[in-house]
């Protein structure tokens, strides 16, 4: 267990409530690109004629108005994916605003989503829920904490 995930330990126990985000180098991406296609817009509308001219006011408008501006937006503030509360159990963005209380979690397990680790939550009910591979922290210390905490629980 890494020295990260024996503090999360701690402060669960303590009580606190942990919140993990969506990793942002995804969004750096997304923002170069806008960028790119803003930059040919603009040349597009300075040196273009008719419908090249069309087309570099719309990748202005959709890239540089609203792309590029979110993208920022999204860099400053990453989505909240995943909360972790020792009490309440957790609450996943993909399953709305309802947290999943520790009772309703029959195992935590280790599993793949395009080939790439991930965490997976088996409910009581048969259902299960796959965190997201977005988060900013290792499946692997995810697992860890959540069969700790699950264990713990149980």
């Amino acid at each position: 267990m890494s020295p990260m995930s024996t503090d999360h330990a701690s402060r669960l126990s303590r009580g606190d409530e942990l919140e993990f985000r969506t990793v942002r180098t995804g969004m750096v991406f997304v923002l170069m690109f806008c960028v790119g296609f803003a930059v040919i817009g603009q040349c597009l509308v300075g040196g273009g004629q008719g419908l090249l001219r069309m087309l570099g006011v719309a990748l202005l408008v959709f890239f540089g108005a609203v792309g590029i501006p979110v993208a920022v937006w999204r860099l400053i503030r990453p989505a909240l994916e995943l909360r972790v509360s020792g009490t309440r159990g957790v609450w996943l963005r993909d399953a709305g605003s309802a947290w999943i209380g520790w009772q309703e979690i029959a195992a935590v397990e280790r599993d793949e989503v395009a080939s790439r680790p991930a965490v997976t939550l088996r409910l009581t009910s048969g259902e299960t829920r796959t965190l997201s591979p977005t988060i900013a922290a290792s499946p692997t210390e995810l697992f860890d904490l959540l069969a700790a905490e699950h264990a713990r629980r149980a």
